[in-house]
């Protein structure tokens, strides 16, 4: 049983604990489109006339012919392998998502320039944080350094208990006016895992580990980063097609992390430590788009521009404390530090703008050919409280550490009589100035079978995501490093009309 109840409190300007990981996070597009859209990659900013490519390239909905409502399933199977000292994890996990959309198309029938527009509507995943991570070996760092570093100028009665005061009431004092690093000295003060030397004035260890420590990390996170598309678009002329969205956002993002140490010196006055954070994010935010299509021939060329996503978010956070002891008579203790406190946080975030320069090409109107390119600079991100200043350090880091990236999807299709086999490859650059490797990348392959009134899509998609996941954010700052390998089924159906 986890918490039998909480204490509600809004901390002000001090408890944030967002980094780079969460700017990162947010802003990270992999579209999880329409069985067609993610079996060519996603590359459809040319060529349009696809559910999901709307939100890629608002001027796509001009393109359909006929009036066009689809949805799709999405089954996803990730596996994650984790390298932490040497020590190799591998974990299997399994969810779900869906995407739906609808284009009207107005046809003009007259002599006008306008030959037709369309109003379209389109839901899908921008990101899948649906992952469980295990994190295990030896380490000669231990989680004490982390709330050695933040029990750094804390007055010690600050951390203490007095005879008419709980431990919720002062974990929750702590927040409201000093900040969640008071919070984390406190827990590992009254845990005993920390001491005080008045004679020194500062904090030190009561855990020995000379000879090294043995940790469990594990991480499960849920969520999703969606997008709702609200599309206008329309044809001018015989070439050129053009497009506007309003796009709303929804995010959802839970993590659960639980890190044990065991195995200590023979002489340490801690055995054990067991430590709990609970994490659960909810976010909203608006963004426009716009883009265009041009045919000349068979060519097609395509450029759409998305502005800054402005997010508005609420971070919860319940966090437990539990650690073993002996003293020097060998008598065993255990002491828990539960505040039942959760920790309420109201902030901004807004994510890059991005350009997408696309081209492809139609031939005989069997094989479709396309290339997207889309720069995006992450460090142009930035978190936003209302108190000024509060984010002030890790903006500069973000500016510091992120960079403008390039990122590419190419995509075919062949068509036989009735029946389309799709390919594509997705790549995504790694947002960071000092690593020059692909961040993300898919393969993806599809069939689809045309009815003339309905289409039924298939397409399979396998990507790999690297990256390092580092354990905490000071003190114990030991990365592992994360291989997950994810396999899309995705199945559409579409009615035309």
């Amino acid at each position: 049983m986890r918490f039998i109840y909480f204490f509600l409190t809004i901390f002000p300007y001090l408890i944030y604990s967002q980094d780079i990981t969460d700017a990162i996070n947010w802003s990270i597009e992999n579209e999880s489109g329409n069985a067609r859209y993610s079996a060519m990659g996603g590359a459809f900013g040319a060529l349009g006339g696809n559910l999901s490519a709307i939100s890629s390239n608002p001027a796509s909905g001009a393109v359909f012919e006929l009036s066009r409502f689809g949805g799709s399933l999405v089954s996803n199977i990730n596996q994650t392998k984790s390298n932490f000292k040497s020590n190799i994890n591998n974990i299997n996990s399994q969810n779900a998502n869906y995407q739906i959309g609808l284009v009207y198309v107005f046809k003009n029938y007259g002599s006008g320039d306008l030959n037709k527009f369309s109003i379209g509507l389109n839901y899908q995943s921008q990101n899948n944080y649906n992952q469980d991570i295990k994190i295990s070996g030896r380490n000669n760092n231990s989680i004490d350094n982390f709330f050695l570093n933040n029990a750094q100028g804390i007055n010690l009665n600050d951390i203490s208990v007095g005879s008419n005061e709980s431990v919720s009431g002062v974990y929750r004092w702590l927040g409201n006016n000093i900040g969640y690093y008071a919070q984390q000295a406190f827990l590992g003060y009254q845990s005993y895992l920390l001491s005080y030397d008045s004679d020194t004035n500062s904090y030190y260890s009561l855990a020995k580990y000379n000879n090294g420590l043995d940790q469990d990390n594990s991480t499960i996170t849920e969520g999703y980063n969606n997008i709702a598309s609200l599309n206008l678009s329309w044809q001018y002329k015989d070439n050129l097609y053009m497009g506007i969205n309003l796009n709303f956002h929804d995010i959802l993002y839970e993590k659960e992390n639980r890190h044990i140490e065991t195995n200590f010196d023979d002489d340490s006055a801690i055995t054990r430590i067991d430590f709990r954070n609970y994490l659960s994010t909810v976010g909203n935010g608006i963004s426009i788009q716009g883009g265009i299509i041009y045919k000349a021939g068979s060519l097609r060329f395509g450029l759409s521009y998305k502005s800054p996503t402005f997010y508005a978010f609420e971070d919860n956070l319940d966090q437990y404390l539990e650690t073993s002891s002996i003293d020097n008579d060998g008598i065993s203790y255990t002491d828990i530090v539960d505040p039942r406190v959760t920790n309420i946080y109201e902030y901004n975030f807004k994510s890059p703008s991005k350009f997408t320069f696309s081209s492809g090409a139609v031939i005989n109107n069997m094989i479709l050919l396309n290339l997207d390119v889309t720069s995006k600079n992450y460090s142009k991100s930035s978190f936003k409280h209302q108190f000024d200043g509060v984010y002030t350090d890790l903006n500069n880091a973000i500016s510091r550490n992120l960079t403008n990236v390039l990122d590419y999807n190419i995509g075919t299709e062949i068509k036989i009589n009735n029946f389309s086999l799709r390919g594509g490859y997705k790549i995504i650059n790694s947002p960071y100035e000092d690593i020059n490797e692909n961040y993300f990348n898919a393969a993806s392959f599809g069939l689809g079978y045309n009815f003339r009134s309905s289409t039924v899509d298939f397409a399979l998609v396998n990507s790999k995501l690297n990256y390092n996941f580092q354990l905490f954010d000071t003190g114990l700052t030991d990365s592992a490093s994360i291989n997950n390998n994810k396999v899309n089924i995705i199945l559409s159906y579409n009615i035309i009309f």
